[in-house]
């Protein structure tokens, strides 16, 4: 992903992003460079979890494309698979909590990579949200 060396901010978007710009770890020059980020889902990806991370990441100011959009400077997210989520679920009834979760966590490591804050992270492999917390 290609990114200005010196990225500007409108007042439109200082305005909008104003909390973002009093994190250190943001600043004005990361949120420059998450207004200029253009992110996309893989094509295999669960699509309630895809939907989740579109919507962290649009309220942060990237764009994101259409899983189908072939755009070589977007960033591809790290989305589990429909059956990813399911594993993740560990039961039927939370499959929703589990899209969300895989989502949330995919947005937040695309900010990480974007901003160039934290290190990358891994959603680990053996994690379930498990029967035992079904209602």
């Amino acid at each position: 992903m290609k990114l200005d060396a010196n990225p500007v901010l409108s007042e439109e978007e200082r305005q909008r992003f104003a909390r973002h710009l009093l994190l250190p770890e943001i600043g004005t020059a990361g949120q420059a460079r998450l207004c200029a980020a253009r992110l996309r889902p893989g094509p295999d990806a669960a699509t309630a979890a895809a939907e989740v991370a579109a919507d962290y990441l649009a309220r942060a100011g990237a764009a994101v494309l259409p899983a189908s959009d072939a755009a070589e400077d977007a960033l591809a997210l790290q989305l589990p698979d429909a059956g990813g989520v399911v594993r993740l679920a560990g039961h039927p009834r939370l499959e929703g909590a589990a899209a969300a979760l895989a989502g949330a966590f995919a947005a937040l490591e695309a900010l990480k990579a974007v901003t160039g804050a934290g290190r990358p992270g891994a959603l680990a492999r053996d994690f379930s949200l498990g029967p035992e917390s079904a209602p």
